[in-house]
């Protein structure tokens, strides 16, 4: 269980940054804004080959996957820090980005701890890439105002709504998969939210807090901010944002994978 939580919640990591990169502007920002993401994306496959290794995911479609996307993102890096390349390499950005989130979902399905369509944990997994991609990288690019204090605030505000788009589509999600996993339960649908919101609640009410109401409110507090340029003020938000985004979406890919349903 715990090897299917951390492949899930690194590869969702990893790839939810790589799209959030397609989101910066490249000349404003600078070519080491991209190095350190990436190598923070590459960084979470990192950390998920080990358990990957030692799991039954070795030999599966997201383990191979998960091996292109390190070499596309090898191949990104060395662009930026050995060829020089900026925005001409911005082709392997979007194909990195793309198989990673094909990992993140088939990682997604291979998770699936409750009876129900594959597609739908595996939607699940994307929609987590989008908010932990949205909330990471828009909290780098807070800092990168304190050393470009000229930098078009406009970008940090695109972040933020990128963000809150991310935390509603996270509901959304979260909403239908609860439904239709107690649709589909042999319990019953009353007795499975039973289970879930009261036997499992501990974990269940605390995955409602940190990965959803508290980003809200933290994704409407960081747009008010950014409009006003208020960008340190910003940037403190989604420090608290990133820790709330990371410890909910533990708490989910704990849940899926012990019989609660897409989450």
């Amino acid at each position: 269980m715990s090897a299917a939580i951390v492949i899930g919640f690194c590869t969702s990591a990893a790839a939810g940054i790589l799209a959030a990169l397609l989101l910066a502007p490249f000349q404003e920002l600078g070519r080491f804004f991209f190095i350190l993401n990436a190598g923070l994306a590459f960084l979470f496959l990192c950390l998920s080959a080990p358990y990957r290794l030692s799991s039954q995911a070795a030999g599966s479609a997201g383990s191979i996957l998960a091996l292109l996307a390190m070499a596309l993102v090898m191949a990104y890096l060395a662009a930026l820090l050995i060829l020089r390349r900026g925005r001409s390499s911005r082709g392997l950005l979007v194909t990195a980005a793309a198989v990673a989130l094909v990992t993140a979902a088939a990682d997604g399905r291979m998770a699936a701890g409750a009876p129900g369509p594959g597609w739908a944990f595996g939607l699940n997994a994307v929609g987590a890439s989008a908010l932990l991609g949205s909330v990471i990288v828009g909290m780098l690019l807070g800092h990168w105002y304190l050393v470009r204090t000229r930098l078009d605030v406009s970008h940090l505000v695109v972040f933020a709504r990128f963000f809150a788009a991310a935390v509603i589509g996270r509901a959304v999600l979260f909403v239908a998969g609860l439904i239709g996993a107690a649709s589909r339960s042999s319990s019953g649908m009353e007795m499975f939210l039973k289970t879930t919101a009261v036997d499992r609640g501990f974990f269940f009410w605390q995955r409602v807090l940190f990965e959803l109401l508290g980003p809200a409110a933290f994704a409407f507090m960081v747009h008010e901010t950014a409009r006003i340029r208020s960008t340190q003020s910003a940037t403190g938000i989604l420090y608290i944002a990133v820790v709330f985004v990371m410890y909910g979406e533990l708490l989910a890919r704990y849940l899926a994978v012990a019989g609660a349903g897409p989450m």
